[in-house]
């Protein structure tokens, strides 16, 4: 069933709350980027937005909703757009301490991204399960500011995979259901550069030969920040357009995409939310990936 032509015209006032305990209650976010950017806040599956207080700062607008009563949050474009005249990495603190502090246990992130892989095409969908990454600029760490430095000392994260499977299962299976099986690729390498501009051919033909699959800018951090707080995490990303040197684009290819991309993602995510609230085991993070050894 097609959700794109019923939107909100007017947003819900945000209410903010200075505890987590007075917010509505889920367990699932929906941390969106290009793939779905305001769709589904605007949607009617959204029915109110908060903000609250974290150790950073003030959260960014997180979004409430339902699928078939099962609650979820919503963060749009990674937070970033609400958060204007604030820092990257502040923004990326109040994110993630906000998801920690409501005890989110599952998050499906997002984004569109350039194809390196040449089996990609434009239109088509990436559950990727491993990363590279470029971006030198973002603490690699998150634990030790979220959680404390007591806390954090054994908290040194493997990526064996980068992602959690069951979730990554689910979004191939609910990609294939509405976009059809040859449309999505369960697996991949995101190569994440720097961000503030496209990439260089040069730069491209040097992450093809590192084995990358497609280039974006924030899922891999994402990926990073979710296994360090305990938190499973697979994404869904759209291929908006080859990556630079590997074909020609123009700036409305992306335009052209996007409203099939922000109606597919909303279905498939909703899909997913359902799903994933029925699933016995909501932490799966193990120590054997999150944690270090005692030392003696």
């Amino acid at each position: 069933m097609s959700i794109t032509n019923h939107f909100h015209t007017m947003p819900t006032p945000t209410t903010h709350y200075s505890s987590p305990d007075q917010v509505p209650k889920a367990t699932i976010c929906i941390v969106g980027g290009t793939n779905v950017a305001h769709a589904l806040a605007r949607s009617p599956h959204t029915s109110g937005s908060f903000t609250i207080d974290t150790p950073f700062g003030v959260s960014p607008v997180i979004y409430f909703g339902e699928t078939s009563g099962v609650p979820f949050y919503h963060i749009t474009l990674h937070g970033s757009t609400e958060l204007s005249g604030v820092a990257e990495q502040e923004v990326l603190l109040r994110v993630w301490s906000a998801l920690h502090q409501l005890g989110v246990s599952d998050v499906l992130g997002g984004a569109t991204a350039g194809s390196i892989n040449e089996k990609y095409k434009l239109g088509d969908w990436v559950v990727a399960d491993d990363f590279v990454d470029f971006n030198i600029d973002r603490q690699r760490s998150i634990a030790a500011a979220v959680l404390g430095a007591k806390t954090a000392a054994r908290v040194l994260p493997r990526y064996v995979p980068a992602d959690d499977p069951v979730l990554r299962k689910i979004l191939v299976e609910e990609t294939a259901n509405v976009a059809g099986a040859n449309n999505v690729h369960e697996g991949g390498v995101i190569v994440q550069a720097a961000g503030g501009r496209f990439e260089t051919a040069a730069e491209i033909r040097m992450f093809k030969y590192l084995g990358s699959d497609l280039v974006t800018m924030n899922v891999p951090t994402e990926m990073a920040y979710a296994r360090q707080l305990n938190i499973n995490y697979a994404s869904l990303i759209a291929i908006s357009n080859p990556a630079e040197g590997l074909g020609t684009w123009e700036w409305t290819t992306l335009s052209d995409l996007y409203p099939k991309f922000h109606a597919q993602s909303i279905e498939i995510y909703l899909a997913a939310v359902r799903r994933i609230n029925e699933l016995p085991e909501r932490r799966r993070i193990g120590d054997t990936l999150r944690v270090h050894p005692e030392f003696d």
